[in-house]
């Protein structure tokens, strides 16, 4: 199976759950900017890891 580095017209899954309710995630569409939510259960949307740039430091 082909790699899709970044896929702009599909929706991403964002780690938020919606509405307090866990089996419902928020998700992001990069073509457009929308907001919305899915059921985790029976929708297949892309996950795109990102990294936190704050460093924190320990003193």
């Amino acid at each position: 199976m082909a790699t899709i580095p970044f896929a702009t017209n599909r929706n991403y899954w964002s780690s938020s759950v919606y509405d307090g309710n866990t089996g419902r995630r928020c998700k992001l569409n990069f073509n457009n900017g929308n907001i919305n939510w899915n059921n985790t259960t029976n929708n297949n949307n892309y996950v795109r890891c990102v990294r936190d740039s704050l460093e924190i430091f320990e003193s």
